[in-house]
C-alpha cells in the first residue's frame, strides 16, 4: 500500500467517521482520532476480504463508505455498553449517625 493512499484512506475514514456519527443517535466522541479509528480499522478489513466497486487511489470508495458505517455502529454499540458518563454534581448525601 503506497503512502498517497494510506493518507487517503485514512482522511475518507475521518470523513464518513464525522458523517455517520452526526447521522447516529449519538454523539461525536471527544477525541477526534476516535471518530476515524473503528471506520478506518473496518475499511482495511472490507479492503482485505471484500474489494467491491470500482477502485479509486487503490482502494475502493463504495466498500469504504458500507464499512465506516458498520464501523461506526460498532463504537457505538461499545460506548453504549460501557456506559462513559462524566459525573455532573456530587451526591449530596447525609452520613448516617452511627450511634
Amino acid at each position: 500500500m503506497e503512502v498517497a493512499t494510506w493518507l487517503t484512506m485514512v482522511a475518507f475514514a475521518y470523513g464518513l467517521g464525522v458523517f455517520w456519527y452526526d447521522l447516529l443517535p449519538g454523539k461525536l466522541p471527544d477525541m477526534p482520532w476516535r471518530v476515524a479509528a473503528y471506520p478506518f480499522a473496518v475499511m482495511v478489513l472490507a479492503e482485505a476480504f471484500a474489494p467491491i466497486g470500482p477502485k479509486f487511489l487503490e482502494f475502493h470508495p463504495g466498500a469504504a463508505v458500507i464499512a465506516a458505517l458498520i464501523g461506526c455502529v460498532i463504537d457505538w454499540i461499545i460506548t453504549y455498553f460501557r456506559h462513559p458518563q462524566a459525573i455532573e454534581s456530587l451526591e449530596m448525601r447525609k452520613a448516617l449517625a452511627q450511634s
